[in-house]
């Protein structure tokens, strides 16, 4: 039987106590077929369950299994007495950077979920009333593909709550149905603050879940969270203001907040006269409800004040509690030498082959090969050239390739030649943090090592290695590996967290004995190395 003539029938057909579930199990089961969503099915054959004698509960339960059954293999019909503690409420559905911005706000993504519409889910709309709205004022509604607004005094609504489901139901329509944001008039008021009240939120280039995760994150102050009926959420946030000059102030804040944080702003919701999606209507035959009350903070002040002290781009205190373990430790680039959000630097005399050993050290990390007798890590590996023509690199780096017998042209090896590139070390380590974080965002690639050779070419202050480091380790996790002269480690007050110095043998030409010192690894004496041009072999 086709899946739609199996819809069909379960509607059309009246079943026993006994054959209601097996029943309902079978048509949610062809609505998955045919791509419904779990609310599409809830709502389209949740009523005929109730006919059939089901409970609400065991009609959310069987519907959810009925969509969560591996296709791949047989149907598993839901065994009586079967529960879900959760049957009243769906996971959200979060992409990597949702769950990236809920964890930073110390946020359990997997702990976060939307209610379904409630059993008097009609009602949303004298609870959206009763939550926002004073009693003497007054609101404007419409079908939403209808020009003219019909006004009502919120309590002459209220005073209908009984009545509720066929008043609401007169307003379902393609389009659904709408509501001023603010109050329209208020009898006896002293001012018109009730005119600027609320704004609304919304983007409809964001999925419903990641827009719940932005609000939650953020810790709006809404009054009220409305599912749009397709597939977004409307937030009716509290701006409490005085006047239109305080509304424009404070929702051009809002949303400059919000699109700095990464949210899809839409900046034609401002105005505080907007029409929003109405709860307790169905708009093509999906459900605009109530999805939360009075949710974040509990006023615009308390939000700001809560904004300038999480949101100013400083680290938050970080309790001890929020560790319940050790972490794991970062996986070494080289083993017994660095990990990434190092800093690495290797000293030697001057031309002493140091530069050849970074280009070495580069393939090595791109091939996951070894290094100056040490085993790396596979890794994508940015290397910033700034002393030689193009040219002159790349002759350097085919002559160590050919000598490892590798390709030199590795995808993994990113370079930037910026000779003759001039500009303050905060905004060379500011340019090279963009450069990291475009290169993953648009190209795929997850720069865990910066070789920057030579990095005197930068220095204008002995602190200013620092500041470079410090700066992309800090935004992007990568390790910062270069090369310097031995005197001038103590002259440029260096503090890495590891130094490979390359010692001559004075009697024993182009032989160097290797001496390593490690913040998180053991020291590293005795082990010697030769140079044979272009390579350091230990």
């Amino acid at each position: 039987m086709e899946k739609n003539q199996v819809i069909h029938s379960y509607l059309k057909t009246r079943y026993s106590a006994e054959e209601s579930r097996d029943a309902l199990y079978r048509a949610a089961s062809a609505a998955s077929d045919m791509n419904w969503s779990v609310m599409d099915a809830t709502f389209q054959l949740g009523d005929k369950g109730k006919e059939d004698g089901l409970t609400s509960e065991v009609i959310e339960n069987t519907i959810r299994r009925a969509f969560a059954r591996d296709r791949r293999g047989r149907e598993r019909k839901p065994e009586q007495g079967e529960d879900d503690s959760d049957e009243r409420r769906a996971p959200l559905d979060l992409d990597a950077e949702s769950r990236r911005l809920l964890e930073s706000r110390r946020i359990d993504p997997d702990a976060l979920s939307i209610p379904w519409p409630s059993d008097d889910w009609r009602r949303d709309l004298v609870k959206l009333l009763e939550a926002a709205f004073q009693p003497k004022e007054t609101i404007d509604f419409k079908m939403a593909e209808t020009p003219q607004a019909h006004r009502e005094i919120v309590s002459t609504i209220v005073a209908q709550a009984d009545n509720i489901n066929k008043i609401m139901k007169g307003l379902d329509g393609q389009e659904g149905a709408l509501i001023s944001i603010n109050a329209t008039t208020a009898d006896g008021a002293k001012d018109e603050s009730w005119r600027f009240r609320y704004a609304v939120v919304d983007s409809p280039r964001m999925s419903l879940s990641k827009q719940l995760a932005f609000y939650k994150a953020l810790n709006l102050p809404c009054v009220a969270l409305v599912n749009s009926g397709a597939n977004t959420v409307q937030a009716w946030v509290r701006i409490e203001a005085n006047d239109s000059t305080e509304y424009n102030e404070r929702v051009d804040f809002l949303y400059s907040t919000l699109e700095m944080n990464g949210f899809k702003i839409d900046a034609t919701l401002k105005s505080p006269t907007l029409m929003v999606r109405m709860p307790g209507v169905l708009r093509q035959g999906k459900q605009q409800y109530l999805i939360g009350l009075n949710e974040g903070a509990k006023s615009w002040k308390e939000w700001q004040e809560w904004v300038d002290y999480c949101l100013d781009g400083n680290p938050l205190i970080e309790l001890a509690s929020y560790h319940h373990q050790a972490p794991s430790p970062d996986a070494p680039l080289i083993d017994n030498i660095c990990k990434a959000g190092d800093l690495l630097v290797l000293a030697g005399p001057p031309k002493s082959g140091k530069s050849h050993a970074l280009i070495d050290l580069a393939l090595a990390l791109c091939y996951g090969g070894e290094w100056l007798g040490n085993h790396t890590s596979g890794t994508d590996v940015l290397y910033v050239n700034y002393e030689q023509s193009k040219s002159a690199f790349l002759n350097r780096l085919y002559a160590v390739a050919n000598d490892r017998n590798c390709i030199p042209s590795s995808p993994r090896l990113g370079i930037l030649h910026l000779r003759g590139f001039v500009k303050s070390v905060q905004d060379i380590a500011d340019f090279l943090v963009r450069r990291i974080e475009g290169a993953g965002k648009y190209e795929d690639h997850d720069y865990k090592a910066v070789i920057i050779d030579p990095i005197y070419a930068l220095l204008k202050d002995p602190k200013d290695i620092s500041v470079l480091s410090d700066t992309i380790t800090s935004k992007t996790g990568a390790a910062v590996i270069t090369a310097l002269e031995s005197a001038d480690l103590l002259r440029l007050q260096v503090h890495p967290e590891g130094i490979i110095e390359l010692i001559p043998n004075q009697d024993r030409p182009n032989i160097f004995q290797i001496k390593g010192l490690f913040k998180d690894f053991p020291q590293l004496i005795g082990q010697e190395c030769t140079w044979q041009y272009p390579r350091f072999n230990a």
